[in-house]
């Protein structure tokens, strides 16, 4: 049992500073040098970057504030203006662009599956909320909950973005194999998932070579090299030993790993901060997953409760998987690292989420003092 007197908002905020401040840095360190030699200017991805955080911290403080019990409210409007920004962005992006983002005017606003991850844990935490007792009946589950998942789903992986849709249906299927859904529905979801995202990589080339190359990296067939960016992703946390070699002072940022202020910027941590760095970021990814489930723990009803649960695991598996890339356990993805890749929608709707859960952790330590 909690106790009540502990300032799990304020713990759990405090965590996430930290974590923003120290993603700032180490993203400012790995950009520079790319910046300094496309623009001309060190500073650029700083300052994107320092924007897309002071819009995300305006929103968390939104978020921390509104009576969050009433988004259930507005659950269809949200659902309709995500497939609407989503399709949209199919129309509005040029040619020479992926439809993942929406592109108005030249100026990339945000990737569409941001928005498409927060509505779907909202929906199915008020689904979970809502239709209880009615969990256990598949043929339910089918026709009332799997078509807004399932509409959402299409639209990502249309983009093409198969990793964003991978993660976020693993999401949803945790959240509702948590809530003790019918196992019959489950297995249909896991089923149809395996048909339709082996399709999908068999059909496209990309898919299909980034996967046989990860496959053959770990076989017997050493003419099979590992893929490019994760050999110089190991190589980059083999040189930096135990302390690193000082901030700034990353020799394969300056364009021998490609992506290293985005999906690879983990290696970038390792080499200027050695294991003690990548040691503290896990210890930080970890504090926020056990402040999150004692946010679980205190909720005083099921919509609170799956919401902060899917925010936690939303957070928690993006760091999971981003690390199980960068180290050869798993395909590249592309996925970002919360609060330290730069990537300005990523950020906003991860604080987003963050404000939801340090509100309901306030709601609920409120809730329980009253009682």
């Amino acid at each position: 049992m909690l106790n009540k007197e502990w300032p799990i908002d304020k713990l759990l905020l405090f965590t996430i500073l930290q974590l923003v401040g120290f993603g700032t840095v180490m993203m400012y360190s790995a950009s520079s040098h790319l910046a300094e030699t496309k623009f001309d200017n060190h500073l650029h991805y700083f300052l994107k970057h320092a924007k897309w955080i002071l819009i995300g911290i305006l929103s968390y403080q939104i978020f921390s504030r509104i009576k969050y019990q009433q988004i259930k409210n507005v659950i269809p409007f949200f659902t309709i203006m995500t497939w609407f920004i989503i399709i949209l962005a199919f129309y509005l992006n040029p040619t020479n662009k992926p439809s993942r983002w929406l592109i108005i005017a030249g100026v990339n606003w945000m990737t569409t599956s941001d928005l498409a991850r927060i509505m779907l844990i909202i929906y199915t935490s008020y689904f979970i909320d809502r239709y209880t007792k009615e969990l256990s009946d598949y043929k339910f589950m089918l026709m009332k909950f799997t078509p807004v998942p399932m509409v959402t789903l299409i639209l990502i992986l249309l983009q093409p973005d198969l990793s964003s849709t991978i993660i976020i249906g693993a999401i949803i299927f945790f959240m509702l194999f948590i809530a003790k859904t019918c196992y019959k529905y489950l297995l249909i979801l896991i089923f149809s998932a395996l048909i339709i995202f082996s399709y999908k990589i068999t059909t496209t080339n990309y898919m299909a070579n980034r996967l046989s190359t990860w496959i053959f990296s770990h076989s017997n067939q050493h003419e099979q090299i590992m893929d490019n960016q994760q050999e110089k992703a190991l190589m980059a946390l083999g040189s930096g030993g135990w302390i690193g070699k000082g901030l700034g002072n990353s020799t394969l940022k300056e364009g021998y790993l490609p992506a290293a202020h985005t999906d690879y910027i983990l290696p970038i941590i390792g080499e200027e901060y050695g294991f003690y760095g990548i040691a503290y970021l896990f210890f930080i990814f970890i504090s926020i997953f056990h402040l999150g489930i004692q946010v679980v723990k205190i909720t005083p009803d099921r919509f609170s409760m799956f919401l902060s649960l899917g925010i936690v695991i939303n957070i928690i598996f993006y760091f999971l998987i981003n690390v199980a890339y960068v180290l050869g356990y798993a395909p590249n993805t592309g996925l970002s690292l919360p609060f330290i890749s730069y990537g300005g929608s990523n950020t906003i709707f991860t604080l987003i989420g963050i404000g939801l859960l340090i509100n309901i952790s306030r709601k609920s330590i409120n809730s329980n003092r009253a009682l």
